[in-house]
């Protein structure tokens, strides 16, 4: 599938309103270092890149829904052995534009809230709040650690 630039700003509940039935997809890569705060965090490599496959439709209910899956191999630091990981992040999504507690209240448990309380949104920070959503709280390799190892052999 052909990958193109992302926008910069959409707005979300405009797209899935003249979306046709079988829905408007949004498909693309943006690369980390777009997203500025999550890649200081990350100290990503400039060249690594997130890959966006989402669906804006209007579900059974009438509702605005955004669902499909970002991607990235992203380099983390292993809190078990402090060495640098690639993780491997698959984030589904699945989110209902509102702008109101009352909307967000009232969502089908399917979807979380996408607040967008100007009609549109910035497609590289809610990208970053998605990544970070999806990041586990302290990454590690699959056990066991290589450096962990090798220190528990030398003792």
């Amino acid at each position: 599938m052909l990958h193109k630039e992302l926008p910069i700003h959409l707005a979300p509940e405009k797209l899935c309103r003249h979306a046709p039935p079988e829905g408007t997809p949004l498909v693309g890569e943006i690369k980390l270092s777009d997203l500025t705060n999550l890649s200081k965090e990350l100290k990503a490599k400039p060249d690594t890149v997130v890959t966006v496959n989402l669906l804006f439709s209007m579900d059974a209910d009438g509702l605005c829904a955004i669902t499909g899956e970002l991607s990235a191999d992203l380099e983390v630091i292993c809190q078990r052995c402090l060495a640098p990981m690639i993780y491997p992040l698959r984030a589904e999504i699945s989110v209902s534009p509102v702008v109101s507690d009352s909307q967000a209240e009232n969502l089908p448990t399917r979807y979380e809230p996408l607040w967008v309380p100007t009609g549109e949104i910035n497609v590289a920070e809610w990208i970053a709040e998605e990544i970070h959503l999806a990041l586990p709280l302290a990454p590690s390799h699959e056990p066991p650690c290589v450096s962990f190892d090798s220190e528990e052999e030398s003792s």
